[in-house]
């Protein structure tokens, strides 16, 4: 079982690591990381998502709505706690707290999870409604509580509502997620041919989003500050590691297994992707807030690094359930 594991998982964190070589060795050229993430984000994986969708909305079974309900239940049980530790025992701030349930309380998606499970179970399907809930649900309400501190100036909550719904309308994968689930109702485009040299084309870039996602997050590695070191923050960065690869797929495990029923299949689902590391985007609020974005680079860095065991233990355990 161990071997199937690190088997299902070593080339996954292979690819991260040659990204990671060849941007430190100067291979690739400083900025590498933006075109391939850009690349990623708004050409690859739409376009793996779309494809998903298109083939998939009719057959999620009833199951997902399970699934998703559990992660619901799982990310409010581990934003109280988050909220107990960073503003009781690390006195941080109400905009770092936020920032906090964005690096802590969700998980790298679209740069991770997402590659993980079209090369663990073949597809990302069950990645998709994660994505949208993240996006839609829990970022916004990072975003609100991050803006907390505004709403007593004059029209602050109509600032709030014009950022949270342009973070929603520019996200491509939610779009896309969304385009293939309309798309799909149509049963000429649901059945269609994959002969066809348009969806052949869509196919071969979408093919490219996994590899390309987990280099771009090795390169990304190579592109923060040079700066950065444990020795700040350090409490909070080991606090936020604790909770993110262990005390979080725990979580997951307890309320999809013994609360939700869920079966083998989601509950591998929700451990695995509960297990999976801080957004990649969590700088980019850190920047707008005016937060220092090494810390954050640090939390992701280390957050990914420690996924590779969390990761080969949710596969160990559960993945001889799964056939």
């Amino acid at each position: 079982m161990l071997a199937a594991s690190l088997n299902a998982t070593l080339p996954i964190f292979g690819l991260i690591l040659l990204g990671f070589i060849l941007s430190s060795s100067r291979i690739l050229e400083r900025g590498a990381e933006i075109a391939f993430s850009n690349y990623v984000f708004y050409v690859a994986l739409p376009i793996e998502i779309f494809l998903t969708t298109l083939k998939s909305s009719h057959a999620l079974g009833s199951g997902t709505s399970d699934y998703l309900q559990a992660y619901g239940a799982g990310i409010f049980m581990l934003w109280i706690l988050i909220f107990i530790l960073y503003k009781i025992a690390l006195k941080k701030s109400t905009v770092e707290i936020g920032l906090n349930l964005v690096a802590v309380g969700q998980t790298n998606t679209a740069f991770l999870a997402a590659p993980i499970f079209i090369l663990v179970l073949g597809d990302s399907k069950l990645v998709m409604p994660i994505i949208m809930f993240q996006s839609v649900v829990l970022t916004t309400i990072s975003v609100l509580v991050m803006e907390s501190s505004t709403f007593s100036k004059s029209e602050s909550m109509i600032s709030f509502l014009k950022k949270a719904s342009t973070i929603i309308i520019k996200n491509p994968l939610i779009i896309s997620a969304l385009a293939g689930a309309l798309a799909s109702q149509f049963e000429p485009l649901h059945h269609a041919d994959a002969d066809y040299f348009i969806f052949k084309i869509m196919s071969l870039i979408a093919n490219t989003a996994a590899p390309i996602a987990l280099m771009a997050l090795g390169i990304s590695f190579c592109a923060g500050p040079a700066g950065a070191s444990l020795k700040d923050d350090r409490n909070e960065i080991i606090t936020g590691v604790l909770v993110k690869n262990l005390i979080h797929p725990a979580i997951s495990f307890v309320v999809g297994r013994y609360f939700f029923e869920l079966t083998d299949l989601m509950l591998f689902a929700l451990v695995l992707i509960s297990a999976m590391p801080s957004p990649k985007n969590t700088f980019i609020f850190a920047q707008a807030y005016d937060v220092p974005v090494q810390k954050y680079n640090l939390i992701l860095l280390t957050t990914t690094a420690t996924s590779f065991f969390t990761i080969n233990v949710a596969c160990y355990f559960l993945i001889p359930h799964l056939t």
